[in-house]
Order: C-alpha cells, then sequence, then structure tokens
C-alpha cells in the first residue's frame, strides 16, 4: 500500500457536504484504503466556475491504498455528481 493525499471539491450547496465527505472516505474504505487524516478546508471561492458555481466545499483526504485502486477510485468519484473535481498525488516515504 503507497501513501496518497486527495483534495476533493465538493457542491457547496449542499445541506451538508461533510456527509458527501463521509461517502468519500466510505469508498475508499470500500476499495481497502486505510484513512490516515481527514482535513475540511471549508467553502472557498473557486478560481474559476465549475459547472457555473462559483464556490466550493474543500476536502482533504490523507490516505493509504492499493496503486492498482487508484484508477477505480478516481471513476467512482466520476461518477458522482456532487464532487466537481478530485485531484490525487503520490506522497515520497
Amino acid at each position: 500500500m503507497r501513501h496518497y493525499e486527495m483534495l476533493v471539491i465538493i457542491n457547496a450547496e449542499l445541506e451538508d457536504p461533510k456527509e458527501e465527505a463521509e461517502k468519500v472516505e466510505e469508498v475508499l474504505r470500500g476499495l481497502g484504503g486505510e484513512i490516515v487524516k481527514t482535513d475540511v478546508w471549508g467553502k472557498k471561492r473557486l478560481a474559476y466556475p465549475i459547472q457555473k458555481k462559483a464556490e466550493g466545499f474543500y476536502v482533504l483526504f490523507d490516505f493509504k491504498l492499493d496503486p492498482t485502486q487508484t484508477f477505480e477510485l478516481k471513476r467512482v468519484l466520476g461518477l458522482r455528481g456532487n464532487i466537481y473535481r478530485q485531484m490525487i498525488i503520490l506522497l515520497d516515504e
């Protein structure tokens, strides 16, 4: 398992964006990942509009996952309508 960091931008117009963040954690656990830390940054203004929205809810996930599961993670999160963007970065050991 490798150590990754993922930044997710969630729809800020949801009643409880933290609930969507918990669903992302469930997806990570379902893929065999181990969540080290979840850092909620909160609502921030976007640099450019995404889906005609000017604000997003930012959440940073620090986790360990098998490298073969990263493509599945991107695919599953891409299917979720309330997640605007996600970026996964491999951290140095």
